[in-house]
């Protein structure tokens, strides 16, 4: 389990990670970064769940994956 603020997120459920993702995929917004974590189950209608962290929460995320994947030994870069 990782906590992050209020959330406790089961890590197990987690698909993939974007650590340099964008708030809004629309182009003419704001372009708020930070990190999205897809997770491996849809909501009620079939759409993908993510959850979207930015500023402190943010850089927590990068630094927790960050690690975890250097102590793996199976960072690449695709």
């Amino acid at each position: 389990m990782l906590k992050v603020g209020n959330l406790v997120i089961n890590l197990n459920a987690i698909a993939y990670v974007d650590l340099e993702a964008k708030k809004s995929y629309i182009v003419d917004r704001e372009q708020t970064q930070g990190v999205r974590i897809h997770l491996s189950m849809s909501d009620s209608e079939g759409n993908p769940t993510t959850l979207f962290f930015k500023g402190e929460e943010a850089e927590y995320l990068r630094k927790y994956f960050n690690a975890v994947a250097s102590l793996c030994g199976s960072v690449e870069d695709v």
